[in-house]
């Protein structure tokens, strides 16, 4: 099985990081194709924004394909690295894969579709494993970022003489993705299955090493002001014991020390329920698998690199709270501005879909908004989507160089922002409006994937964008 590699080098590479990123209306320099040039000395963060249902997701996938397709950054061209967080599956996707897959054969017969689709035998498999009543429930939920499938639905009719694909000067593709589950809820193959063949998937954890006490107060909702809390904090970030059994040795120590130190008799001292505390604390790191040891081996920021796109899987594939999420996203986040961007002189583009999960919190606002004021110095840009911009912080807003807007937009005070941030916005958006009900679906199946690109927050203009190589 062939697909994508990292085939750029310094004799073939144009010089240029230059994506694709749909068709306009109107021809500029002899051609619809609009291409967005991302550069090195510069900002390059993307909103992706508008209502469900108009491929907000679709198309942030296409422009990360042409990113970690046709950019290369420092001396050494690197590949980007691109670190994607999924929250959640699509059970719908996969019946329409194969509803799509039995249209085609009818079309083309398995001689046709395999001179256009690739995976056509892993594709089959991969069907009848879903139809079959011993794996119901257990495949058929396809992540929204399943990038290792090839799009078998850009080979449906747009018009009557235009596949998806063929309007686009495109074809489908796989990319080598690298997944990370934390607690898998399913058999891990089961998980790659539904990833696409070119798929590694990895259960994963986080070293107790990397995390600081404020983490773990943050998961367990801990009051912080408890003696309890103080001595967990005194062995774990004072004196760096990163052992759970080590830390409850040390407790006692320390509660001991305080004793004498208070002259209190021996044998007047009463079972302690701040020792107790802190052995429930530290029964909860060791009883929980996204936390280990260093001895156990790689965890997942040893494990993440640019030979591959990475996906950190926050679906019901993985058996996580949000509060543990929410950790995992910062340690993540801490990672790459902290010590990746030293390893490796290369861009790094993180995309979150639904970024109001990960703003739920203060330090998610605030690490999101130094990223949107600071990234460009580091090289490290953010991709993410949202129905709504009114309720982000500014430092969003404001520091986004691109917005693309899917369909239309989803609030009257979306609008009036754009309005003062967008010099021409006003001029150039029109807003979707139906007259009936009946027309809300044809307008939704008519104008998905289509809307307006803002490039720089100077210029807007109406465009269709590019499909998804990728399911």
């Amino acid at each position: 099985m062939e697909y994508v590699g990292n085939t750029i080098t310094t004799e073939n590479w144009s010089g240029e990081n230059k994506i694709f990123i749909g068709k306009g209306v109107k021809t500029f320099n002899g051609t619809l194709h609009r291409y967005l040039t991302l550069r090195e000395d510069d900002a390059n963060h993307m909103l992706f924004l508008g209502p469900s249902g108009f491929q907000k997701t679709t198309t942030m996938k296409a422009f990360l394909q042409e990113i970690y397709l046709n950019t290369r950054w420092g001396r050494n061209l690197e590949p980007p690295l691109i670190i994607v967080f999924e929250r959640k599956y699509d059970r719908a996707k996969a019946q329409l894969v194969k509803k799509t897959f039995y249209e085609l054969l009818r079309r083309w017969g398995e001689s046709g579709l395999s001179a256009r689709y690739s995976q056509v035998k892993e594709l089959k498999l991969y069907i009848s494993m879903l139809q079959h009543p011993a794996f119901e429930g257990q495949i058929g939920l396809m992540g929204d970022f399943a990038l290792a499938w090839e799009n078998i639905l850009g080979f449906l009719m747009y018009d009557k003489h235009h596949t998806y694909f063929s309007q686009f000067g495109i074809k489908p593709l796989a990319f080598p993705i690298r997944r990370f589950v934390f607690n898998p809820t399913r058999p891990l193959n089961h998980i790659a299955l539904d990833s696409g063949p070119e798929t590694e998937v990895i259960a994963t954890f986080i070293k107790y090493d990397r995390l600081e006490f404020s983490d773990i107060a943050k998961i367990l909702n801990m009051n912080v002001n408890t003696i309890y809390a103080q001595l967990i904090k005194e062995a774990w970030d004072n004196l760096r014991i990163r052992d759970p059994d080590d830390v409850i040795s040390r407790a006692k120590q320390i509660y001991e020390e305080m004793l004498e130190f208070l002259e209190v008799d021996p044998g007047k001292r009463k079972p302690s329920m701040s020792l107790w505390g802190v052995k429930s604390v530290m029964q909860y790191l060791k009883s929980n698998r996204i936390f280990d040891r260093s001895t156990k081996g790689k965890d997942l920021l040893d494990l993440i690199d640019n030979d591959k796109i990475n996906v950190i899987d926050f679906s019901q594939n993985s058996q996580l709270t949000e509060e543990e999420k929410n950790i995992i996203f910062k340690k993540v986040i801490e990672y790459v501005t902290e010590d990746y961007i030293k390893k490796k002189e290369t861009a790094v583009f993180i995309v979150g879909d639904e970024i109001h999960n990960y703003l739920a919190t203060r330090w998610g606002k605030r690490i999101i908004g130094k990223l949107f004021r600071e990234g460009r110095s580091n090289q490290v840009n953010l991709l993410i989507a949202t129905q709504y911009l009114h309720n982000l912080p500014d430092e969003i807003v404001y520091g986004a160089s691109h917005i693309a807007i899917l369909g239309t937009l989803a609030s009257a005070d979306d609008y009036y922002l754009l309005k003062k941030v967008v010099p021409d916005f006003d001029v150039k958006f029109e807003r979707l409006v139906a007259s009936s009900p009946a027309e809300v679906e044809l307008l939704k199946r008519k104008e998905r994937g289509k809307g307006y690109f803002i490039y720089n927050k100077f210029f807007t203009e109406r465009i269709h964008f590019r499909p998804s190589q990728t399911l």
